[in-house]
């Protein structure tokens, strides 16, 4: 990680040079510079292979010109650095440098003796992480929401791997509460119906279109095994019933999910908080902790006096337990399985449940920085230059399923992985659809392919025997750049570490999304102007860039679980 292991290096000597020079600063202002200072490639490549603001933060705190600080710390520091080639100073006070040759060699060297695992660092070797995504209710059809957090979730996990964690991700199946009680009652009465027998379709009930699919496979696998006849007071078996509607709802969403990639180390099942007397062992050690108190017949938690905006009723008054129980039950049986960190992907109406959720975890005397929580944004569905128009309730529904079949997997993938979770995004079909550069994932996904057409075309018309081109007897510190394109593409290969460690720390898979486009971009440019087979002999230089781009390519897609396809 170049960039961020440079950070650290110009924070120390920072840290020295001041106390060299006597300098005087509040540990607490010295945070805060330390902080709010960034080493990052400048947008004009002219300026330089990176640059800093660190002058300009230092300032107020110092009291100096920033071009006065930025000269100190080229000619102390960073002229020091064995990395760097050039440095030149900008206003109103940035510090820009050039990376040597020999450098840039030595660190593309790494592409090939890690290969696939070239990007990956051991920076959170030893922390268990618990990601937790998608847990929609089995009810109905995944939404096209479920799925971009989905991806979200998938994605962070190996990107979370790569950086070294051990990762656990969980599907929490909500199949406890009233809205499962609904869902079955719509289950019962289909399932009557079909054998001429009616009672009251729920007035709150869910749309006949997408129960009658599962009522549909319960009848087409198990006929009328649910029915008890010659019994007078009961008609069906409800509780079996619901137990396999509950099943096969869980079967689709576990299919619809695999089909882009998305699975999980667990499904974990509600009503498993409720077995063995969990909860009322639970309530009793919320007692002891004096975190829980009884008003009007109902059972309350004290979470306003740990931050959230009032207290929660954890039993009404009805003595059923409330979605919020549900939520304490889970926090503590994370905890007790042992992970250090618990990430949260939920859907763009729970911001009030943040709250919450982080006062349970003050109460319980959980860390706080052991609870992250990431809100995915809602999803627009555009078609023909059009909004789709939804509603779940009038069963007009574009499902993700629906996408998938339309899109496919890695356009669904990337689609959902271009922008920031925490934005609403538009999914544009028709875009997705098309087979040319406009659409993203076909321009990045077109260049690996057109490296595997170059690779068959030196193959079929040259004397290289690339089949026996080893990229490892290749002396990369013998590689020239006679062209600054050449140079653009080698570095933009070496940074791929600090993305892949930026995206773990942010949880934000769009910065290897962006990434790639760029990759993508450098290399379509090399290719448009500079030739790689010329009178049937090979540019052996070329040729070996093309290989290390091929392998760092093919890394990143496969941390977002999108294909590196051959041919297009």
């Amino acid at each position: 990680m170049i960039i961020n292991n440079l950070k650290k290096r110009l924070e120390k000597n920072i840290n020295e040079l001041l106390k060299a020079k006597s300098f005087s600063i509040d540990d607490n202002d010295m945070a805060k510079v330390l902080n709010n200072f960034n080493i990052s490639e400048p947008k004009n490549k002219d300026f330089g292979d990176l640059s800093t603001n660190v002058s300009m933060v230092l300032a107020p705190v110092l009291r100096e010109n920033p071009l006065v600080i930025a000269q100190m710390i080229k000619e102390d520091i960073i002229s020091n650095w064995d990395e760097v080639d050039s440095i030149t100073i900008e206003k109103p006070g940035f510090i820009n440098f050039n990376f040597k040759d020999s450098f840039i060699r030595k660190e593309l060297k790494k592409i090939i003796t890690e290969k696939e695992c070239f990007g990956f660092n051991k920076s959170g070797q030893g922390t268990r992480i618990q990601l937790e995504y998608v847990s929609s209710n089995p009810t109905g059809s995944l939404h096209i929401g479920h799925g971009r957090w989905g991806v979200l979730g998938d994605s962070l996990a190996n990107i979370y791997s790569a950086n070294g964690y051990d990762v656990f991700r969980e599907y929490y199946v909500n199949d406890y509460g009233a809205q499962i009680k609904n869902f079955a009652n719509c289950v019962k009465c289909l399932y009557l119906r079909h054998f001429n027998i009616e009672i009251p379709y729920p007035e709150d009930g869910y749309p006949e279109a997408s129960v009658s699919i599962v009522v549909g496979k319960i009848i087409d696998k198990h006929d009328d095994k649910f029915i008890l006849h010659g019994n007078e007071n009961n008609i069906v078996d409800a509780a079996a019933l619901e137990e396999e509607a509950v099943k096969l709802m869980v079967s689709h969403i576990m299919d619809t999910l695999s089909s882009i990639g998305v699975v999980f180390d667990r499904w974990f099942y509600e009503k498993d908080l409720y077995k063995d007397s969990n909860f009322e062992k639970v309530i009793g050690k919320l007692r002891d902790k004096n975190v829980i108190y009884e008003k009007d017949g109902a059972l309350w938690f004290k979470s306003s006096e740990f931050g959230d905006d009032k207290d929660r009723v954890v039993v009404r008054s009805d003595r059923n337990p409330t979605y919020f129980a549900s939520d304490i039950l889970y926090l503590i049986n994370k905890i007790e399985r042992g992970f250090g960190t618990l990430i949260y992907i939920l859907g763009a109406d729970h911001h009030g449940y943040v709250k919450r959720l982080k006062a349970v975890g003050r109460a319980l005397g959980i860390d706080e920085g052991r609870i992250a929580v990431v809100i995915g944004q809602l999803v627009r569905i555009i078609k023909s230059g059009k909004v789709l128009k939804m509603s779940r309730r009038k069963g007009k529904v574009y499902t993700l399923r629906d996408l998938i079949l339309e899109v496919g997997k890695d356009s669904v993938r990337y689609f959902f992985c271009m922008n920031s979770f925490d934005t609403p995004m538009d999914f544009d079909i028709d875009l997705a659809k098309k087979r040319s550069n406009q659409n993203p994932v076909y321009y990045v996904q077109y260049t690996h392919a057109r490296i595997e057409s170059i690779i068959r075309k030196i193959k079929s018309s040259t004397d290289t025997d690339i089949d026996n081109f080893n990229l490892d007897e290749i002396n990369i510190s013998e590689m020239e750049f006679k062209t600054k394109t050449e140079r653009d593409l080698a570095k933009a290969m070496i940074m791929y570490p600090d993305v892949i460690y930026n995206s773990c720390k942010n949880n934000s898979p769009y910065f290897v999304t962006q990434y790639l486009y760029k990759l993508a971009s450098e290399f379509h440019y090399f290719y448009n102007h500079y030739r790689i087979i010329t009178k049937n002999k090979v540019n052996l230089n070329r040729l070996a860039l093309l290989l290390l781009i091929k392998i760092v390519l093919k890394n990143a897609l496969k941390m977002l679980n999108i294909s590196a396809p051959e041919k297009m």
